[in-house]
């Protein structure tokens, strides 16, 4: 029997209606504390995420191409938040569609029952596109619902940056990146949620060697990151 999960088709909603969704999802979480005790993403941080996401949308839509950057940079935030979101109402809800309703997605049953935990992703490939831009890739899997994509300018992550079981992007505690940083280092990245597994990164500084690594997920869980792949922006 498949279970009832939380629908990902917000992924390809119209500019104007991502916000309003993520809005629904808002309310619905952070307004019934009974149901949803323990949110993964703070009120605050989730808000940010739908704030950020309006005024580069506003931005872009004013000033064209050269406010596209930020602008698909919120949105990878604002999806991986709502990913996040979506994985743990799945979870709570355990195939109870009434839950999932509240939450403020939209119950569907998953792609296969008992599908498998994607494995890390291979065949990682990165590619010069125009100036500026940088294309990744990874190799196809089954059952994934979406391939995440991390890009890093002249170092790659630590090794002690994981996954965690909710899809988001953490320091494992008390552990030493190997270059020597403090676990809790400031990291500048590059993260791309769309579901497809071919990226395009815009806006990047040419002559600068960046680093990729994929991911993985489906309704049962997130694949460990890949390998790093470098190539120096054109």
């Amino acid at each position: 029997m498949r279970k009832v999960v939380c629908s990902l088709s917000y992924h390809s909603s119209k500019v104007n209606d991502l916000p309003v969704f993520a809005g629904g999802v808002r309310d619905g979480i952070y307004g019934n504390a009974v149901e949803f005790a323990t949110p993964p993403i703070a009120q605050v941080d989730f808000q940010k995420d739908i704030d950020q996401y309006n005024d580069t949308r506003y931005a872009y839509e004013q000033g064209g191409l050269a406010q596209k950057g930020p602008y698909l940079e919120a949105k990878s935030k604002l999806m991986g938040s709502l990913d996040t979101m979506a994985s743990y109402v799945s979870t709570l809800a355990n195939s109870n569609a009434n839950i999932i309703t509240l939450a403020g997605f939209v119950p569907t049953k998953s792609n296969r029952s008992g599908a498998p935990k994607p494995v890390t992703p291979t065949d990682v490939q990165l590619k010069r596109g125009a100036s500026g831009q940088l294309l990744a890739e990874c190799a196809r899997q089954n059952n994934v619902l979406n391939y995440g994509c991390i890009l890093t300018p002249e170092a790659p992550l630590p090794y002690n940056v994981i996954i965690n079981d909710g899809g988001q992007l953490v320091y494992e505690p008390e552990v030493e990146a190997s270059n020597g940083a403090a676990a809790n280092a400031a990291y500048r990245v590059y993260i791309d949620l769309n579901p497809t597994r071919k990226k395009l990164f815009q806006n990047l500084t040419p002559g600068i060697k960046y680093y990729v690594t994929f991911f993985a997920a489906n309704s049962t869980g997130v694949s460990s990151l890949s390998p790093s792949v470098a190539l120096i922006c054109g």
